[in-house]
């Protein structure tokens, strides 16, 4: 049992962890996109200064191209800004950026023919910046990095021969090392964010679950508990504790091992969290046999119902120990149920529902008590099994 999010190559095998990871790693990019933002702006729109600083002189051969070089950043980058300001959009920021990389791409391989023509050294390896800071600072994925560094060898290649006087085959060379190496940063940034992903969520997921039955621990079952009692008390609805405890485990570790007494858990476990259908259902394992299930908005008869039917499910497991008869389960139910008010502690739920499950059990096992929560404030459970009484 645990987070089932195996992964092959780059992909979770579960959709739903598959989709969690793409939003957490879109995220952590947030302040990169910012920056691939400004700096794509902050390039583009301060040309007329670089030409001045390169080429010698701001009426350089690619002047021709400012005006419509000027407008074409402008839509992506409106559009990078408002997905990262709306949240509901950002998950377009990653296209948009795409975009704004790609404008910078073109001003940087119109100024490397210029440059070329000046007969300035090794040109092309400024293109190669453009997909290593897109890799680097949108956290973009693989497919995305792929294709930023197909469209920047695309253009290089290009560039490489708009200017073929002056190029050398040695700095084409180094510019597609360097596009492969954006194409690595680029997996090797997605890889270290599932490693590290699944590295937390495994975390997460040991510290709120018990490893062999998969239900809430303890500690977790009584955090959640609390806040939904506390929703009980506000709305003024019902609540139904169950205490569940397997009959007669001892006798099963005693006979058939303990490798076969947590299968026998882990069945149980399984059972119990079928159980749970709703979003306000919980269901917890609070040590050893003994599990216990809440039932959110229920009344006495609801009560009895549910837990009746977990009881048979129960019953109904068989558990093959692989090398003696099957172990045939049953276990014995404690249902506390009521409406609590102000005063009403969660420990006080526990506690009836442990006394009825006690009385359950020397009632003769496999069988409900339900008992009401009033019985509490007198300080008698007085247990009953006909839900008519609790409500005369």
């Amino acid at each position: 049992m645990g987070i089932q999010i195996d992964y092959s190559g780059l992909r979770f095998a579960s959709k739903p962890s598959e989709r969690e990871f793409r939003s957490r790693f879109r995220d952590g990019g947030r302040l990169g996109r910012w920056a691939m933002l400004f700096a794509c702006l902050g390039l583009v729109l301060s040309r007329p200064l670089i030409d001045a600083a390169l080429l010698g002189t701001p009426a350089s051969l690619i002047a021709d191209w400012n005006r419509w070089l000027h407008w074409l950043v402008l839509p992506p980058a409106l559009c990078c800004a408002c997905s990262l300001l709306y949240k509901p959009w950002y998950p377009a920021s990653t296209p948009a950026s795409f975009a704004l990389a790609a404008t910078g791409l073109a001003y940087t391989a119109l100024l490397a023919v210029a440059l070329g023509r000046v007969s300035q050294d090794q040109p092309l390896t400024g293109l190669a910046l453009c997909p290593l800071l897109f890799c680097v600072l949108v956290r973009a994925r693989l497919l995305a990095g792929l294709l930023m560094a197909v469209l920047t060898l695309a253009v290089g290649t290009l560039t490489y021969h708009a200017a073929s006087e002056t190029f050398g085959i040695r700095e084409y060379l180094v510019f597609a090392c360097l596009c492969i190496i954006a194409v690595v940063a680029s997996l090797s940034v997605e890889l270290t964010a599932r490693r590290a992903w699944l590295a937390r969520e495994s975390l997460m997921w040991s510290a709120s679950y018990d490893d062999l039955s998969g239900l809430l621990n303890r500690r977790a079952f009584e955090d959640q508990m609390d806040r939904i009692l506390r929703m009980a008390v506000r709305q003024q609805r019902s609540l139904c504790l169950l205490c569940i405890d397997i009959d007669h485990f001892k006798r099963v570790n005693d006979n058939h091992g303990h490798l076969a007494g947590d299968e026998v858990i882990r069945c149980v476990g399984e059972e119990l969290r079928i159980a749970c259908q709703r979003p306000l259902d919980l269901a917890g394992r609070m040590g050893g046999e003994e599990f216990l299930i809440a039932f959110y908005e229920v009344d006495a008869a609801q009560a009895l119902v549910l837990a009746e039917r977990v009881r048979h499910h129960i019953r109904a497991l068989t558990v093959d120990p692989g090398s003696a008869e099957p172990i045939r389960v049953t276990a014995s139910i404690g249902a506390a149920v009521g409406v609590p008010t102000a005063g009403t502690r969660m420990r006080d739920f526990m506690c009836l529902a442990d006394r009825l499950l006690y009385q359950a059990k020397s009632e003769g096992r496999d069988r409900v008590v339900l008992g009401p929560l009033d019985a509490i404030t007198a300080q008698t459970a007085n247990p009953v099994t006909n839900p008519t009484e609790m409500r005369a």
